[in-house]
């Protein structure tokens, strides 16, 4: 069963354009990780939701996952980079969930 991480998140229009370079650049790494089936970025158009953006990634299963979890981890550590950190700065809000996604 595939396991799928899904960020919504509340980006200030100010803070938009360093939010969608450091999601680019986590993605790029995330896309080279054993496992990683799909992975998007979406920005809201419309609709009734508070978050303005959702990121999503899907892995072939937990093991994948888990295993990436601990790689992102020690990039950030790599590059000295603090996610919570960025994202106090930045003003951003955000929620983080685990999907198992079922083909039928």
């Amino acid at each position: 069963m595939e396991t799928i991480l899904i960020d919504e998140f509340i980006v200030p229009e100010e803070s938009k354009a360093e939010f969608l370079e450091g999601a680019r650049k986590i993605q790029s790494f995330v896309r080279t990780l054993p496992g990683f089936v799909e992975g998007f970025i979406y920005e809201k158009r419309n609709g009734e939701s508070r978050h303005n953006f959702l990121t999503t990634a899907v892995w072939e299963n937990e093991e994948a996952f888990e295993n990436a979890k601990k790689a992102v981890a020690a990039e950030h550590q790599k590059q000295g980079v603090s996610p919570q950190e960025t994202r106090q700065r930045l003003k951003i809000d955000g929620t983080r969930s685990i999907y198992e996604r079922f083909h039928y």
